[in-house]
């Protein structure tokens, strides 16, 4: 007696590649439903004399500036015959300013500072502090010793230590909330961004008095060197990911790779983007985390560097080696699983690819992966699994990506 086989019922589904939650992006982002490629074009440059911690643009005087083993660089582009210095500077940090007509970058820190401008030269910081920023015309920071106080300078800047009711001064944070990291300036305030938390410093009146004001919310430790104010955001990284802070909350990142750094190294501003230089969980390596507020999506830069200077080109640095960063380049999407809502046994029947002529597909199950090159608009790869990942390798826009399975009907 002969037994016939009876298979169950099945239908056909579709999903949304790009929607998938969970996905992982080198080099390209995901906007209204396409898929762009982004930066991750990444040219190796020059040898740089010295290992580079620090790294800025300054606006004022059109420079690239490095900073490593007490040494500083300076340069229009490229650090090709730069102008440069020694300073002894521990912790550096960036002003910039501008008096008697002359426009010069201010690289502080120590016990040393070095000034950047038609003359470049270095001389001794007597504010004897770090983590230095510029605001009302003073220059604020954090004592070298003593990591719960905030010093200013008088109303003279860098060099007007005087002590006095318009002069220079001090003042110390609480200590429930760990130690000073940074100071940033947030719109007419300074933030004070320390281990868990933040301390607001505002000056009011003439003579100016100085006012503390604590947001009482302990947040997860916070990194150093990881805040940076753009577009009207506070952002900084913390050992539980991304925060942002936007003058009223703040709230952890909800975008993909909030928390995909587990080292970092230091950050950095752009227009309307925030970069972090640090270790990726997933490639094991140096790359550079791009958060792009305007747009509300982030991906990875794979780049081996540890700071960058974002102006008329954008450059990276790393141990002794430049490279310079630009839009271009191979990207990698990776979608998070797609088990097209259903928990049953499926068969992968098809990819398509809208709106791109050439990628390479990479197809799997969790078990067995499939890969394909030159993929012109569909991808049939018959694949048997109950959910799926699909990497996209390619360098243009896609329009949209729809896989298709064939589903057994659940019971």
């Amino acid at each position: 007696m002969s037994v016939k086989k009876i298979f169950p019922p099945t239908s056909l589904k579709k999903a949304d590649v790009l929607a998938a939650e969970g996905a992982f992006n080198i080099g390209c982002f995901v906007q209204n439903g396409k898929l762009f490629p982004a930066i991750n074009s990444v040219t190796p440059l020059n040898t740089v004399l010295n290992t580079v911690n620090c790294a800025w643009y300054s606006a004022m005087t059109k420079k690239y500036i490095i900073s490593g083993m007490n040494m500083v660089w300076a340069s229009d582009g490229e650090m090709i015959n730069p102008a440069k210095g020694t300073a002894i500077i521990d912790y550096p940090s960036m002003i910039e300013i501008s008096s008697g007509g002359t426009n010069a970058a201010i690289i502080t820190g120590g016990t040393t500072y070095f000034s950047i401008s038609e003359k470049n030269g270095s001389k001794p910081f007597r504010g004897a502090m770090h983590s230095c920023v510029l605001k009302n015309g003073r220059v604020f920071g954090v004592d070298n010793t003593d990591l719960y106080k905030i010093k200013w300078s008088g109303d003279g800047g860098v060099d007007d230590w005087t002590d006095g009711i318009s002069g220079a001064g001090w003042t110390s944070v609480q200590y429930g909330f760990g130690k000073i990291l940074n100071l940033v300036v947030y719109k007419e305030k300074i933030v004070a961004v320390r281990e868990y938390g933040l301390t607001f410093f505002s000056a009011y009146g003439t003579p100016e008095n100085y006012k503390l004001g604590y947001l009482e919310l302990k947040i997860p430790k916070i990194y150093a060197n990881t805040a940076v104010v753009v577009n009207d955001t506070l952002l900084f990284y913390t050992e539980d990911g991304l925060y942002c802070y936007d003058g009223n909350k703040v709230e952890k990142s909800a975008l993909g790779l909030a928390e995909e750094m587990q080292t970092t190294y230091s950050a950095a501003g752009g227009g309307d983007t925030y970069f972090l230089c640090g270790e990726s969980k997933t490639l094991k390596r140096k790359a550079v985390l791009v958060v792009d507020l305007i747009r509300n999506c982030d991906y990875l830069i794979d780049a081996p560097v540890k700071a960058v200077a974002f102006g008329e080109r954008f450059f990276g640095y790393t141990d002794k080696q430049e490279y310079e960063l630009e839009k271009g380049g191979n990207y990698a999407f990776t979608s998070g699983e797609i088990d097209f809502s259903s928990n049953a046994a499926k068969v992968l029947k098809e990819v398509v690819i809208s709106g791109c002529k050439d990628v390479q597909i990479e197809v799997s199950n969790g078990v067995i992966s499939r890969i394909v090159w030159g993929v012109r608009g569909k991808f049939r790869p018959n694949m048997r699994g109950k959910s799926f990942k699909i990497t996209v390798y390619g360098s243009r826009k896609i329009d949209g990506i729809y896989a298709i399975a064939e589903v057994a009907d659940e019971v």
